[in-house]
């Protein structure tokens, strides 16, 4: 009869050594990572356009920037390729729209034909990619970062913007 009080608490005591292992076991087999903290101004960059003439970050001194970073794959990507357009038309005074085409140029370059992209449209593949690491994104795309005149970085997203995000951003900074 003693034996029925002690077979809950025996099994209970076996449940929590065998979760105290399970613990120990991962936490001895999974190596701690310290992730590099994402860049939090503008990272100086060189990239080729799409028509093949280098282009510097430099260029942007003074003057907020959007830096877009998409591919032609990429369906959000080309879906808010237009509103970064128009916000190119508006802006241009006071801000730089800036793509980034982790992508291909021969599609790249089909791509802005047809769409008639009329902003600073560079092509990074590998380059693009390690950018994007830089602030902390693993290769999700779109990607936008925001940055003001002085080149901090004011907002950032990944995923496709929405129109009303954007003009918040613009009239919060411009």
């Amino acid at each position: 009869m003693q034996a029925r009080p002690r077979a809950p608490l025996l099994a209970l005591l076996t449940l929590a050594a065998l979760a105290a292992g399970l613990l120990a076991a991962q936490l001895l087999r999974t190596p701690a990572v310290t992730k590099p903290a994402a860049a939090h101004t503008l990272v100086a960059f060189e990239l080729d356009t799409s028509d093949g003439e280098r282009w510097s970050s430099g260029s942007l001194a003074g003057k907020a920037a959007l830096v877009n970073f998409w591919a032609t794959w990429c369906e959000p990507c080309r879906t808010e390729i237009p509103l970064l357009m128009t916000v190119h038309t508006l802006h241009a005074s006071t801000l730089a729209v800036v793509g980034i085409a982790v992508d291909d140029p021969a599609a790249v370059r089909r791509f802005e034909d047809e769409s008639g992209l009329d902003y600073t449209s560079l092509i990074g593949k590998n380059e693009g990619m390690d950018l994007m690491a830089q602030y902390g994104n693993t290769g999700q795309l779109p990607f936008t970062l925001f940055f003001d005149a002085s080149g901090q970085l004011r907002q950032q997203k990944t995923g496709a913007l929405a129109s009303a995000e954007l003009d918040a951003w613009l009239k919060a900074l411009l």
